[in-house]
């Protein structure tokens, strides 16, 4: 119980540090931003598609589960002007894995529904262009 109380005086105090890890890395706010558009690229947004999103953020940035609602409510708050495109420019100068995992994190809340709408491809499409990725590297991504 103690160290519960701590912990929200602490967030209360210094704020979450979930969304000040998020807000201090750009290139990891505009993957997030480019993973919450992909939830929402077929216009409907799935419980699957928020779960899997759920399990990036955990296992793929060390971001707990519980601290996720911050995080998004960051990204509402802060990235609603940031286009894809603009979120993935911020990648241009990363290397070619990090561009892949991008493309895979993509494609695996795209595939969370068990469909791949044609706005879904577009976006990750459109994505692997300005990232410089051909489309033998999205392939190999999909092969993930």
């Amino acid at each position: 119980m103690t160290n519960i109380l701590i912990k929200s005086l602490r967030e209360f105090v210094e704020g979450n540090r979930s969304v000040r890890k998020v807000a201090d890395d750009i290139q990891l706010t505009s993957e997030l931003i480019l993973l919450v558009r992909m939830m929402f690229a077929d216009g409907e947004l799935r419980a699957e598609e928020i779960g899997n999103f759920k399990r990036i953020c955990t296992t793929a940035f060390d971001i707990p589960e519980e601290d996720v609602p911050q995080v998004l409510q960051y990204l509402k708050d802060y990235g609603y002007e940031t286009s894809a495109a603009d979120a993935a420019q911020m990648f241009e100068d990363l290397d070619l894995e990090r561009k892949r995992a991008l493309l895979v994190h993509m494609l695996s809340i795209a595939k969370s529904d068990n469909e791949l709408d044609a706005d879904e491809v577009e976006l990750i499409r459109h994505t692997a262009d300005t990232l410089g990725l051909s489309p033998e590297d999205i392939r190999q991504a999909r092969e993930v």
